[in-house]
């Protein structure tokens, strides 16, 4: 797997270089508690063998918004509303209330302090 760092400013120019959706299948975010940060990826597939892996991942405060790549890959609206709601990450123009509802108990996944 490759693993590529990025920063929150330079995140939707760095994916947009890279994806072409005729080779890369964009399978998923992720975040990872790092303490008082967090980790924030985003992995892609290649369609080709070897199928190789990419990550491209950023380090956040847990008050960052974090930018919307849903204009580039179309699919990443799922991924970007599951962290809203499961890890209480904000996600630039992405509402909660799509996996729990919107009153419910913020980050479920977050480790409890």
């Amino acid at each position: 797997m490759k693993k590529i760092e990025t920063t929150l400013e330079h995140l939707r120019k760095d994916i947009a270089a890279f994806y072409n959706p005729g080779l890369h299948h964009f399978m998923v975010m992720n975040a990872v508690e790092t303490g008082e940060q967090m980790e924030v990826q985003w992995f892609f597939a290649d369609y080709a063998h070897p199928c190789e892996t990419t990550c491209f991942y950023a380090l956040t405060g847990r008050e960052d918004e974090v930018p919307s790549i849903k204009d580039i890959v179309l699919s990443a609206w799922v991924a970007e509303a599951e962290l809203v709601d499961l890890m209480n990450i904000k996600v630039e123009n992405t509402a909660k209330g799509f996996v729990l509802e919107p009153d419910f108990e913020s980050g479920p996944l977050l480790k409890k302090k």
